[in-house]
């Protein structure tokens, strides 16, 4: 006999309605056939305060600090310890021969089941179960491929050294900053609260403020040069490593280029513009508070009920973008699944239905980029699209078409660039030409390309016909201009800016080594994208 421990009521039922079997409910448990489901409520251990280790922590001393742990406790949370004796109860059955481990597929799913076979000290085989999926079917094929708790061990470890560092640094620095601060003469009986992730970002937050804030506008000076061709006149940026704030060297520049021969060389290259891969959680998010105002916290707890009360979506706390190479071979159940859903109430996800290429195998699709979980995807569950609330529906139809886009062919175009170059001065001119518009023509240009183009190419020229320009010629320069603007701080943070961000704080840190360790961790994320 097996005993599944899922994590939550909800998955518990759902693998329970996944086995095969004579079904009875018991407290804090269901028997299917030779099976038994339990269930956690979350975390329903956790480590033991401060005074459990000392007596004399329980008062707040700076002289105490840091506080001195030797082994980390894990002790019931008081409203959940019937369900901890039922299942240690269970783990401790004599019928039980193994037990499997239903944690979510993540780090925090790893030891919140793992602390409770360790505090029921247990000694049967554990196996390992990720589910990502929780429609039946996908639950049983994840099932059949369940492997060795043990083989999840870096996982685990990585969890608690993460939960024991949020521990350490939470209950040690509040501590201490409060101390300090009531010895000063703060007087708010609330601590000064300081935290592992929390505080970090409120730094972030409260940096850009004061950079914002306490910004001095400067001047600086553009230059910009005319050319005619084919009756036609073309302005081109002047190009330069850092701004020009001596506007005597844009006068300079502009008088040695002036009516000046230049030489003109023409670059070109055919690119692509593939759709955007499925969402993982903070991207989802940041767009969620971007085309909705949704907080972060809203998009979780919406799509936690999209997963485990309607079984609509796959895993929402997802890191990773990649889906299984699995997922391609049932793409058209799920397809099918979100025409239903649609059927009555929304044409535009039936076109987008309809003109999806099941031939079409996106970048998506590779179990080499995979993590523990994969992208957020509809599942091939349906229900009546009037049974979802509307921000369930918004962001739903989010999550849909960023699956249907994977069956859409990439926006193929024609990137010029026009170099004019005199002495060791250079003006660009460029365009990006659409030869075949692929997914855009149903989706729009996504917001990826809309930066790069931003960061390549100056607003004004993207749209230019550089169609008569070819290879290296000649071309006089008819008139330059001096442009004077101002620089501008960084805008204070939005919700969508700042959860962007967070995708890439490499940038902030100073420590050289830990910065190595998180460009190298973006790189892998980044690196087939």
């Amino acid at each position: 006999m097996k005993l599944f421990i899922a994590e939550k009521p909800e998955l518990g039922r759902a693998i329970a309605t996944a086995l095969h079997g004579i079904e009875s409910k018991a407290k804090g448990y269901i028997q299917k056939g030779d099976n038994i489901i339990t269930w956690a409520f979350g975390h329903i251990l956790e480590l033991a305060e401060p005074h459990i280790y000392n007596e004399k922590y329980q008062k707040w001393v700076f002289e105490d600090l840091p506080i001195q742990i030797d082994e980390f406790q894990y002790l019931p949370k008081k409203d959940s310890k019937e369900q901890l004796k039922v299942i240690c109860s269970l783990i401790n059955k004599k019928e039980i021969q193994s037990i499997v481990h239903c944690g979510d597929a993540d780090d925090e799913g790893q030891i919140l089941i793992d602390e409770i076979l360790t505090y029921a000290n247990n000694k049967k085989p554990v196996f390992r179960v990720l589910i990502n999926d929780i429609t039946p079917k996908a639950i049983q094929h994840q099932i059949s491929g369940m492997r060795p708790n043990s083989d999840f061990k870096g996982m685990s470890e990585r969890g608690f050294a993460r939960s024991q560092a949020d521990w350490i640094v939470g209950i040690n620095l509040t501590r201490a900053y409060t101390t300090i601060a009531r010895q000063k003469g703060y007087q708010d009986k609330t601590a000064i609260s300081v935290g592992r992730v929390q505080t970090p970002i409120l730094g972030l937050i409260v940096a850009r403020d004061k950079e914002y804030e306490g910004f001095t506008t400067k001047d600086y000076f553009s230059l910009h040069a005319y050319f005619h061709k084919d009756s036609k006149t073309f302005k081109a940026k002047h190009k330069t490593q850092e701004k020009i704030f001596d506007e005597t060297i844009a006068q300079e520049i502009l008088h040695a280029c002036s009516n000046k021969s230049f030489i003109c060389k023409v670059m070109q290259e055919n690119k692509k513009e593939y759709p955007p891969l499925p969402y993982n959680l903070l991207i989802l998010q940041a767009e969620c508070a971007k085309a909705f105002g949704y907080k972060p916290d809203k998009v979780l707890t919406i799509t936690q009920s999209l997963r485990e009360k309607h079984k609509l979506i796959t895993y929402n706390r997802s890191d990773c973008q990649y889906l299984p190479e699995t997922k391609f071979e049932e793409a058209k159940e799920i397809i099918e699944a979100v025409k239903e859903i649609f059927s009555d109430a929304d044409s535009q996800i039936q076109s987008l239905c309809k003109n999806t290429n099941l031939n079409i195998k996106s970048k998506a699709f590779n179990d080499k980029n995979l993590s523990a979980h994969y992208g957020i995807i509809p599942t091939t569950s349906s229900v009546p699209i009037n049974n979802l609330s509307t921000e369930e529906r918004n962001i739903y139809e989010m999550i849909a078409k960023r699956f249907l886009v994977q069956f859409y062919e990439p926006r193929e175009y024609l990137h010029t660039e026009v170099l004019f170059q005199y002495k060791e001065h250079e003006f660009v001119i460029s365009s990006n030409t659409t030869t075949k518009s692929g997914y855009i023509s149903f989706f729009g240009v996504s917001q990826e390309y809309q930066q790069e183009q931003q960061e390549f190419t100056s607003q004004e020229n993207n749209e230019n016909d550089l169609s008569c320009f070819h290879g290296i010629s000649q071309i006089l320069c008819k008139d330059i201009t001096i442009e004077k603007n101002q620089t501008k701080p960084r805008p204070y943070y939005t919700m969508p800016t700042l959860l962007k961000d967070l995708t890439s704080v490499a940038k902030y840190i100073s420590n050289e080594r830990i910065k190595k360790l998180l460009l190298e961790r973006d790189k892998d994320k980044k690196v087939t994208q």
